[in-house]
C-alpha cells in the first residue's frame, strides 16, 4: 500500500505549472493544496520531496544530514537566491521563497515538498502549517519546524521568528514551539520529554551561502560548512512594526547576524 500511495504521488508529482524541463515537478504552490478544515492557511504539503534522500537515524533531533542538503536544494529552486534589483536591491519578478516542512516517520526523518510564493515587498512563503501527507506513511506525522530561503539575501526576519508548527487542541489551532503533528500529539525523546522544533534559513549568495537556524528562545545560530558545526550567532526577539518603515524592521538581536 505505501509503495502505491508513492506511485501515486509521482504520477501527481509530473503534472501541473511547476514542471521542469525534464518532466519532473519541483515545487507547489499553496492553491494546489488541500487544506485542514477548510482554512487555507493550513496548507497540507505531499511528501517526501524526491530531492532530499530520508534519513535513517535514531537521533531524537533533528539531524544536520538532512538540513544541509535540504537548505543547499532550496538554493536550485527558480528564483530562490541573487534575484535582487541592484540598484534598489528589491526582488525582481521572478524572486520567489520556498517553505519545507521537516518531518518523522515511524523509520525516518523527511523532507515536504517546497511550497512557493513569489516574493513582494515584506511577503514570504505560507509553510504547509497543516502538516505532511506522506507518500509512505500518510497524515499526523511529526513536524520538527520549517526551513525556507530569502531570494534576496536578507537574514532572519522578525516573522521567520515567530514561524513554529501548529495543532489542533479542543477545536482551536494553536502555535506549538515542539515537535508536533496536527492533531496535537507531541513528539519525545527517549526520557519523555518534548522535543523543540526549530526554524531554518538560507540566505545569501551562490558564492556565499549562509545557513541559520534557531529556536523559540531566539537562539540563532549560523552553520560553519568547514567545520561541520552550528555556532551561535545572537540571541534574537521579534521588533515592533514601525510605521516609518513599512517594509519591516529587523529583529532585535544581541550581536550581528552578518558581521
Amino acid at each position: 500500500m505505501r509503495f502505491v500511495r508513492r506511485q501515486l504521488w509521482w504520477v501527481a508529482a509530473c503534472t501541473g505549472i511547476a514542471c521542469a524541463s525534464a518532466g519532473a515537478r519541483r515545487f507547489y504552490v499553496s492553491s494546489e493544496l488541500p487544506s485542514q478544515d477548510g482554512i487555507k492557511s493550513l496548507t497540507v504539503a505531499p511528501g517526501p520531496w524526491p530531492e532530499i534522500p530520508a534519513v535513517l537515524t535514531h537521533a531524537m533531533s533533528v539531524p544536520d544530514d538532512l538540513v544541509i542538503p535540504t537548505l543547499q536544494a532550496l538554493f536550485e529552486l527558480p528564483g530562490a537566491i541573487d534575484t535582487c534589483d541592484a540598484s534598489t536591491g528589491r526582488p525582481r519578478p521572478e524572486a520567489s521563497e520556498y517553505c519545507v516542512a521537516i518531518y518523522r516517520t515511524p523509520s525516518d526523518w523527511r523532507v515536504s515538498w517546497p511550497v512557493r510564493n513569489t516574493v513582494k515587498s515584506g511577503g514570504s512563503c505560507q509553510p504547509p502549517f497543516g502538516g505532511v501527507d506522506d507518500a509512505d506513511y500518510g497524515k499526523d506525522l511529526p513536524v520538527f519546524g520549517y526551513a525556507h530561503n530569502h531570494p534576496c539575501a536578507s537574514d532572519v526576519s522578525n516573522q521567520d521568528l515567530s514561524t513554529w508548527p501548529l495543532a489542533k487542541s479542543e477545536g482551536a489551532w494553536v502555535v506549538v514551539a515542539y515537535g508536533t503533528t496536527p492533531g496535537g500529539r507531541l513528539a519525545r525523546d527517549e526520557r519523555g520529554q518534548v522535543i523543540p522544533a526549530w526554524g531554518w534559513l538560507a540566505t545569501g549568495h551562490r558564492n556565499a551561502p549562509r545557513f541559520y537556524k534557531w529556536n523559540q528562545e531566539g537562539a540563532v545560530f549560523r552553520w560553519d560548512g568547514t567545520k561541520k558545526h552550528w555556532n551561535f550567532q545572537a540571541r534574537c526577539k521579534p521588533s515592533p512594526p514601525s510605521m516609518l518603515r513599512p517594509e519591516g524592521v529587523p529583529p532585535d538581536c544581541s550581536a550581528a547576524l552578518h558581521p
